[in-house]
């Protein structure tokens, strides 16, 4: 037997292993619980407000209306977004065009689970804005929660995925066809 055998049997053992731990891990109630541990770990300076909490926040008439702010890319936008939310996609806006934000007014950014969102929520900290939050769990703990979305005014189920194996971080209902 070859010395190298034994070496590329375990890897190859390690490799399935570990995409078995992730195929396990990625389902819409395990994979967002994750996300959401990750996102409160690598981002613990950005409040965050679950998806119940913010839904009782737009229906509170005593509360101040955030403007919620999608940071997802202009395909995942176009796919369906949550009501009244401004467009910005986080990875291409420039830090002078968030300068130019109300820094009296309170913001809730949110993307699919919460990484880019976060990277705008401290931008936009930078930027001088003190009031921002970001939507635990992204728009895939929103709309697996029940809450609703919506493409060009009209309630519909579909969610961008972002990626083909963040689809199953969304319950089948919410997936795109």
């Amino acid at each position: 037997m070859r010395a190298w055998l034994p070496f590329a049997l375990y890897a190859f053992l390690g490799l399935a292993a570990g995409l078995a731990l992730l195929w396990w891990l990625m389902d819409h109630r395990r994979g967002t619980a994750w996300a959401v541990s990750v996102i409160r770990d690598r981002f613990p300076d950005v409040a965050q407000v679950s998806p119940t909490g913010l839904r009782e926040w737009l229906t509170d008439e005593a509360r101040a209306v955030p403007v919620l702010v999608d940071a997802r890319s202009d395909e995942e936008y176009a796919v369906s977004h949550l009501a009244g939310a401004l467009h910005v996609d986080a990875e291409t806006v420039e830090d002078e065009a968030l300068r130019k934000w109300d820094p009296q007014q309170q913001y809730v950014v949110y993307c699919s689970a919460g990484y880019r969102a976060c990277n705008l929520a401290r931008r936009l900290h930078q930027a001088g804005i003190p009031q921002v939050t970001n939507l635990e769990g992204g728009i895939f703990a929103w709309a697996n929660a029940g809450h609703p979305v919506q493409r060009d005014g009209q309630a519909v189920q579909a969610v961008h995925s972002y990626h083909r194996l963040f689809s199953r971080l969304l319950k089948r209902e919410r997936r795109q066809p």
